[in-house]
């Protein structure tokens, strides 16, 4: 955002005010400078006119005039195609030194003499405003003969330029600005003096009928007025030129400064696009197929969208004989919402509306016409036609206490209301409540909580103002969920690590076709990634083991005669809901070769799987797994339950798989993080006194199972046998239908040592009580 000091000075009085100290306010209010320069016009350029102007007898591209600069009249040659007699001109006399080291002195040019020079804008230091001389008019100034240029401070004037935040719509105008600085200085801000309508005026309703659907969402404004001649002042082209702003038609010119000045969205269109001269204009507003308003003219042709981009053809220009001018307002957050990733061939207006533009459609339009009038010659029908949209004023209640608190140091009461008034917020105080109840102006939609207030609070205060205090150290609790799940994923990883299990991370990701093939969950349908990165990465997985059992399968094809690996991460329900799990993978020679195995360790079996997992989950149990997935083995597959809640599940991988994977003998276990064990470690008394243990083989049922036998035997087992497990397990075809299941008893007291008598009672107790629910009897 570029700015001028004369510029700011048309909304505040800040003539007095030295632009060093004004750059300095900028950048304690947030509106940080990012470079100044000071324009000043060089010494002996002088205002002069030119008298006559003939072509040069020796030249067809130059001219002989003779410009009267008050004291003398000065022969002067000169090549611009737009010079011309009676024009008010820049002249730089005999010794002037111009930007760029251009020296004047007297010279022959095709031995004609010329005594100075006739200045572009460009050779004063000025913008660019056209390809020849620049004629002066009174917009700069009263114009005086042999006055010199340097002592007009409207073109001698200091740049701003502005790094405005995207937050800061307000600040995209001249006028926002100067609002913003006039709070710092506390100054006024002048107003716009509402122009008269003559009393001869015809009204728009004559040449206009504007209809808009009731669901539009923002405000519009229409004026009219019939053109004979557009003119634009010298200042207004310069004052564009400063600021970077490009329009090669006079009428866009006066369109875009006024929308830079005052930061109301206009746009200009021409008569035929809504009608025929004499008949009336019918404009229709409605929304289109985005949601977005659009204007609508002749035969429902859409013309434009609000605050994104007009049809180039119905754009008007200063040849045209009737105009419409149009002020909008649509709130930002629409606008960016609904043209996001939307090829909508945007124009710049859309920079401004998406950031937020000016809400008084009639400030812009007023400034609009005031401007127009300065130099053209038009007839303006009176009134506006209108559609506004009832704006709701959000309102923030704000505790004086909590202020305080964000802040660090009170601000008095008075001076924050102040504050708040000057910068456009309507404040009302509570006092026997101690509440600021605060109301949001339309023209700051960046400001939504507390937070927002209390920082146009202290950046109005000034930052280097509210005075530091020393830090204070309050140790808080670092224990909360977050910190518990990371230390219970820590302590499972180093527990896998040191069972001699490797780490490996995939993406989130996995193949659809895999997950279909081993009848792993699918994603709805609806819910698939819409965007996949690559092919084989095309949906959310919902098991961790295909992408680590291609891991394994890579690693194996390098020489590998062992691999194990472990994961832990999300994976995804078919509605998208995510859930950790921790899986397991052990491929090939359950050790490494040794003297011990004659170097030749076995493969990795069931058991030994189990044995591996149980190191880093510790105690679990196993059941029988009826229903596999197209990973498992259906005949070494089981059910994982952990403190009587099913976990996951632990198999072999299909044969099949492996063969497909180019795998050894591999087992799999995947299981729900949420469901292992992670409680604080509870010391418990234990027994100095020596343990006793007997083995039993009992005859069972080859069919039972044993986790029946198990319950039971927990449930009727006396105090003394602390530990019980499976030793053995035999089968001959002299038992038939049985099998020898040879267990282990321990018992142990925290009080004496147990008689030979005493455990054999307890041993006999306990299978009389088996014989007579199961009909076990000892092998």
């Amino acid at each position: 955002m570029i700015v001028t000091k004369q510029w700011l000075n048309e909304w505040i009085d800040i003539s007095a005010i030295d632009t060093d100290k004004i750059s300095i306010a900028l950048n304690a209010i947030g509106l940080e400078v990012d470079g100044l320069t000071k324009i000043r016009i060089p010494q002996n350029v002088l205002i002069g006119h030119v008298v006559s102007c003939e072509k040069h007898p020796n030249a067809d591209k130059l001219n002989v005039c003779h410009v009267d600069v008050g004291a003398t009249v000065q022969q002067i040659v000169c090549g611009a195609k737009n010079v011309a007699a009676g024009q008010m001109v820049a002249v730089a006399l005999i010794g002037a030194e111009l930007p760029g080291g251009i020296k004047i002195k007297k010279a022959k040019l095709r031995d004609v003499e010329s005594c100075g020079m006739i200045c572009s804008s460009t050779e004063l230091g000025l913008p660019k405003i056209n390809d020849g001389i620049m004629i002066l008019d009174e917009s700069i100034g009263k114009l005086e003969l042999g006055k010199p240029l340097c002592e007009y401070p409207l073109i001698n004037d200091d740049v701003i330029e502005i790094g405005l935040t995207p937050n800061r719509g307000d600040c995209q105008s001249v006028y926002g600005v100067a609002r913003d600085l006039s709070v710092y200085f506390d100054l006024e801000v002048k107003t716009l003096g509402q122009k008269e309508e003559e009393e001869n005026q015809p009204g728009v309703g004559r040449v206009l009928h504007l209809h808009g659907s009731e669901a539009l969402s923002g405000s519009y404004m229409y004026k009219v007025f019939d053109n004979k001649e557009i003119g634009v002042p010298l200042l207004v082209e310069l004052r564009l030129g400063f600021a970077e702003v490009e329009s090669s038609c006079l009428l866009g010119k006066l369109i875009d400064y006024a929308t830079y000045v005052t930061g109301v969205l206009l746009r200009a269109y021409n008569q035929t696009c809504f009608g025929a001269k004499d008949d009336k204009a019918k404009i229709t507003i409605a929304k289109d197929e985005n949601g977005l308003d659009a204007i609508y003219g002749l035969n429902g042709q859409k013309i434009a969208i609000a605050g994104v981009a007009q049809m180039t053809e119905c754009k008007a220009s200063a040849s045209d004989e009737r105009i419409i001018i149009e002020a909008n307002y649509t709130h930002p957050e629409i606008i960016a919402s609904r043209s996001a990733n939307k090829k909508l061939g945007a124009d710049k207006h859309l920079y401004r509306s998406s950031r937020g533009s000016e809400p008084q459609l009639a400030f812009g339009l007023n400034y609009f016409f005031k401007m127009l009038n300065k130099r053209s010659k038009i007839m303006a029908y009176a009134d506006s036609q209108q559609i506004t949209q009832d704006f709701e004023a959000k309102i923030i209640n704000i505790h004086q206490s909590d202020l305080t608190e964000m802040i660090g140091e009170e601000i008095p009461k008075n001076k924050i209301i102040k504050i708040l008034k000057q910068l456009g917020f309507g404040v009302n105080f509570a006092f026997e409540q101690d509440v600021i109840n605060v109301k949001i102006p339309q023209f700051r939609s960046d400001v939504i909580n507390t937070q927002d207030i209390c920082e146009e609070i202290v950046r109005i205060v000034g930052i280097d103002n509210i005075h530091s205090k020393p830090y204070s150290f309050a140790e808080k609790l670092k224990i909360n969920q977050p910190y518990l799940n990371f230390k219970k994923r820590q302590m499972y990883r180093y527990r896998a690590v040191a069972a001699g299990f490797f780490e490996t991370l995939h993406f989130v990701f996995g193949d659809s076709e895999n997950a279909k093939k081993f009848h792993l969950p699918l994603l709805n349908e609806a819910l698939e990634v819409a965007n996949p990165i690559t092919s084989e990465l095309n949906t959310l997985r919902s098991s961790l083991l295909p992408n680590i059992l291609n891991a394994v399968s890579n690693n194996l094809k390098f020489g590998k005669k062992r691999v194990a690996l472990f994961e832990v991460g999300s994976v995804f329900d078919s509605e998208r809901t995510e859930s950790k799990k921790i899986a397991f993978v052990f491929s090939g020679e359950n050790g490494i070769p040794e003297i011990s195995n004659h170097g030749k360790p076995s493969k990795i079996d069931f058991f030994a799987f189990a044995e591996k997992i149980q190191s880093v989950l510790s105690n679990f149990t196993l059941l029988p797994l009826e229903e596999v997935n197209g990973l498992c083995s259906p005949y070494e597959a089981a059910r994982v339950i952990i403190d009587g809640v099913e976990a996951g599940y632990m198999a072999r991988v299909n044969v099949q798989v492996e063969k497909e994977l180019d795998l050894d003998r591999t087992y799999i276990c995947e299981l729900d993080f949420e469901a292992l064990s992670y409680k604080r470690k509870v010391a418990k008394e234990y027994s100095k006194l020596p343990s006793s243990s007997r083995d039993l083989s009992l005859l069972v049922d080859a069919k039972m199972q044993y986790s029946e036998l198990e319950s039971f035997i927990t449930s009727i087992a006396p105090k003394a046998l602390t530990k019980f497990a499976v030793i053995d397990r035999y089968v001959h075809e002299s038992l038939g239908d049985k099998v020898s299941l040879t267990l282990t008893l321990q018992f142990q007291s925290l009080d004496k040592t147990f008689e030979e008598e005493e455990i054999a009672s307890m041993v006999e107790a306990l299978l009389s009580k088996i014989q007579e629910k199961f009909g076990i009897t000892i092998r």
